[in-house]
């Protein structure tokens, strides 16, 4: 269908899918002109519609398989092509991991001009499901009763209606909505925490009295697990309004659930930042709820940014550890050392770390988990790593090692050429995007350092998020 049609929105033609983007959508062409067409599988045969056009690319949505990838296989979530959390369920594990190994591939290639670069096989987990430790859940009304959900992707609509509690799923709506099943990514406790989260604030709002219903007063409920210690932390964000049965309900799950270690309440006055910021309330239980990597403790609060898989996370600061060679006598330099878990990891087996990270309360957290495990061997210094980095290479400092470890947007240049400017042997960099890994390391590659190998590791399987783990020798070690 549509084969001599020119390509223009609405009409439908027919794809085969090739590839994968790095949004996890199928690649395939139509005329020479790439189609991204979102749930399709490589070896796919497919119609799709075509909802957008641009210059160099458009996109489909599905209409129908004609002929199925070898790889495809049934999603397990029922709400799957909705939820816009997964984006590969369609698609066997094993070939995903093989698809991100292509995607980090094809990125140093094109973008950073490393063709040669040794990229190893992406390190998958052995079960890829309920890794999550975090979980965030908009609350809204449905048929006068409390319910817990993501919105549908692009939308302010929930796609689903996460419990895992038979009394929730007996409710009426929730009998007629068979997509109850919950997301299959989060870990099995925090699940049932939040089946028991909105059968108590159904309860408690019960009796039709318009003071203690929670309409307007709850907005989001945020769960946080510690997978060794078991101890669980919920947070409720709430909106602009008093809720009279808010001790009554905190009391209710305190008593219901002995893995709740911490509730706490939210509070930010910018109502588009909810979830993000604001001032913490212990309402019952700690402060903190605990967490170990490794042979180190960690402190996690209401704020704290904390990697939502730790088992990934554990190898991936393996590695890292293992690329910057340690012997105990090195000054290593962290940069964008968030709440100083990796600058922990490095400072037991470094003479010196730097930790460099410019927000203030992940800098808190750091120095508060450093005196946790008696580390006293690591600094922390709050400022842009594009300002500090510079000063310290100024200073005269020449670290044996650096770690960078930044946002999905990357390094700064003035950050990259300061590590050139200190002449630093060997510089680990851990990223989150492809894209701007293989800009970074190309631009280091142009100024004197050699790409010694890759390690992709799937932090977050089913989607199509990447992490990788990169070593960088330099060139000519000039005596320092």
């Amino acid at each position: 269908m549509g084969k001599d049609l020119p390509l223009q929105k609405g009409i439908k033609v027919d794809i085969d899918i090739t590839s994968l983007n790095h949004s996890g959508e199928g690649v395939g062409r139509y005329r020479g002109i790439a189609v991204f067409v979102p749930f399709t599988a490589p070896g796919d045969k497919v119609l799709a519609e075509i909802t957008e056009l641009k210059k160099n690319f458009a996109r489909g949505r599905l209409i129908s398989i004609s002929e199925s990838s070898q790889w495809r296989c049934k999603p397990a979530c029922a709400i799957f092509s909705r939820c816009g959390g997964c984006r590969l369920q369609h698609l066997d594990y094993q070939e995903q991991l093989r698809r991100k190994t292509v995607m980090v591939k094809d990125s140093l290639a094109r973008i950073g001009h490393l063709s040669t670069a040794v990229v190893k096989t992406t390190i998958g987990m052995e079960n890829s499901w309920h890794y999550r430790n975090k979980v965030s859940y908009h609350v809204e009304e449905k048929e006068g009763q409390a319910i817990l959900g993501f919105y549908e992707k692009g939308t302010h609509q929930l796609a689903c209606y996460d419990a895992g509690c038979e009394v929730v799923q007996s409710l009426p709506w929730r009998q007629a909505d068979k997509n109850t099943a919950g997301c299959l990514l989060v870990s099995e406790k925090l699940r049932k925490i939040a089946g028991l989260i909105e059968k108590l604030l159904n309860e408690c709002q019960a009796g039709g009295d318009e003071r203690v219903r929670c309409r307007g007063w709850l907005r989001q409920v945020i769960l946080r697990e510690a997978f060794a210690t078991g101890e669980c932390m919920v947070v409720l964000v709430p909106g602009a309004d008093k809720w009279p049965a808010e001790k009554t309900f905190v009391m209710k799950l305190l008593k219901s659930c002995p893995e709740i270690a911490s509730i706490q309440k939210l509070i930010n006055k910018n109502p588009a930042k909810a979830g993000f910021g604001g001032t913490a309330i212990v309402l019952a239980g700690k402060e903190f709820i605990t967490e170990r990597l490794g042979n180190l403790t960690f402190r996690i609060s209401a704020r704290s940014f904390f990697q939502v898989n730790p088992v990934q996370a554990s190898l991936l600061y393996r590695i890292a550890l293992d690329y910057a060679g340690l012997s105990g006598r090195e000054t290593v330099v962290d940069a964008y050392s968030g709440t100083g878990t990796i600058a922990l990891f490095l400072a037991e087996n470094a003479d010196r770390v730097y930790g460099l990270e410019s927000i203030s309360g992940a800098v808190e957290d750091a120095r508060a988990n450093a005196v946790l495990n008696g580390i006293t061997n690591a600094e922390f210094r709050c400022g842009e790593v594009e300002k500090l980095l510079p000063g310290m290479a100024a200073q005269g400092l020449h670290p044996e090692v650096i770690v960078l470890d930044p946002p999905r947007r990357g390094c700064g240049v003035a950050a990259l050429n300061a590590v050139i400017a200190m002449k630093t042997p060997r510089v680990v960099y851990i990223s989150c995007d492809p894209g701007t890994l293989a800009r970074d390391l190309g631009y280091l590659a142009d100024k004197g350092y050699r790409v010694e190998e890759v390690q992709p590791v799937d932090m977050f399987p089913w989607t199509a998020h990447i992490e990788a783990v990169a070593c960088l020798e330099r060139k000519h070690n000039d005596k320092l």
